[in-house]
């Protein structure tokens, strides 16, 4: 009985694929774009029978954007992404090389499981309070930016970012998240300082959060002393208080020293152990909590720090905008270097 069973469920599976395999590429094509590009490359990989339209620009041309010739277009380098030799090669290209558009203002490219549209915000295409006064902040080219400038925050005490976008240039149905992206390892006055960041879709109720920038020029810092100040034993601090004061007693005139050589060097070595043992128990001023939201480092070196986060509907013709504000310290603040403003759906990448 078991084996009519094993054999019949063998059967059915075999008519089944049979069954399918035999359908038009279009159709399964069609079956295929009702699933994600994730998904697609994961069943292509396992089931032969969806590797030929898994292949198609039929089903590729589906997961890029309906406005991806136009955003294309807008980029100086647009004559370079007519040369592929499918849209599928073309995907990945977006995906994994984000274009600059609007100048080189923008940034934009594809999230790879879903093709969503992601984008940045440049520095540049950012306004800035006294971005453009020498002397508060400064426009300067970095290797490891996307972009042609960089903001680098010379000394302000108002510190005020708005970066805008309009709906319509965003996937529907989903909900994005917003990041500044900079570095902050040369940076002062922002250590433990809450810093205001908003987002506004007009029409909507406004969102806002308190985010902390300190966590990386932390690090940073640390790192950066580690590698230029060489650490030294108490050993060696003792070592070389013995030597300057056997040096310092040997070039003095017999009966000057009111107090003996030993007396000194002991009373040096203790208070010497005293220093390094405060130093090791003292806590740091500036502790970093881990449930505040500190930046994360990037695989591209960079750092980010969310914004907020927002639901796009779709069809919506508005404009949204992103600000990000420190006005309430009173103190100058200097060191950080803006990339820009990202925008992606909301989850890892």
């Amino acid at each position: 009985m078991g084996r009519k069973n094993v054999a019949g469920n063998s059967a059915k599976h075999s008519a089944a694929g049979h069954g399918f395999s035999s359908l038009p590429e279009g159709c399964i094509a069609d079956v295929l774009a009702l699933t994600s590009p994730r998904d697609v490359c994961r069943m292509s990989a396992v089931a032969s029978v969806f590797l030929s339209a898994a292949e198609s620009d039929a089903l590729w041309e589906r997961f890029l954007p309906a406005d991806y010739r136009e955003i294309i277009a807008r980029s100086s380098e647009s004559s370079s992404w007519r040369h592929f030799s499918s849209k599928k090669e073309l995907y990945f290209t977006l995906c994994d090389y984000p274009l600059l558009i609007d100048e080189g203002k923008k940034s934009f490219w594809l999230e790879k499981r879903s093709g969503k549209k992601c984008y940045m915000l440049a520095s540049r295409e950012l306004t800035i309070i006294w971005g453009d006064t020498p002397g508060y902040w400064e426009w300067t080219s970095l290797p490891e930016s996307r972009f042609p400038e960089v903001a680098y925050l010379q000394a302000v005490c108002w510190f005020e970012i708005r970066g805008k976008i309009n709906t319509c240039m965003l996937s529907p149905r989903t909900n994005y998240a917003a990041y500044l992206v900079f570095h902050a390892g040369r940076s002062h006055g922002f250590e433990d300082v809450p810093v205001e960041s908003s987002i506004e879709i007009v029409g909507n109720e406004t969102t806002t959060r308190v985010i902390y920038l300190a966590r990386y020029r932390s690090e940073e810092q640390a790192e950066h002393d580690d590698l230029e100040y060489e650490c030294v034993s108490i050993e060696d601090v003792r070592s070389w208080i013995n030597d300057n004061l056997t040096q310092l007693y040997s070039s003095q005139e017999p009966g000057k020293a009111l107090l003996g050589l030993e007396d000194v060097k002991t009373w040096m070595n203790s208070n010497v152990m005293k220093l390094f043992s405060s130093q090791e128990n003292e806590e740091p001023t500036s502790s970093i909590r881990s449930d505040l939201p500190y930046p994360k480092k990037r695989e591209d070196s960079w750092f980010e720090i969310e914004l907020g986060e927002f639901f796009i509907e779709g069809g919506e013709d508005t404009e949204l905008e992103i600000t990000l504000m420190e006005v309430k310290a009173g103190h100058w603040k200097d060191g950080l270097i803006v990339e820009g403003i990202e925008i992606r759906p909301k989850g890892d990448l």
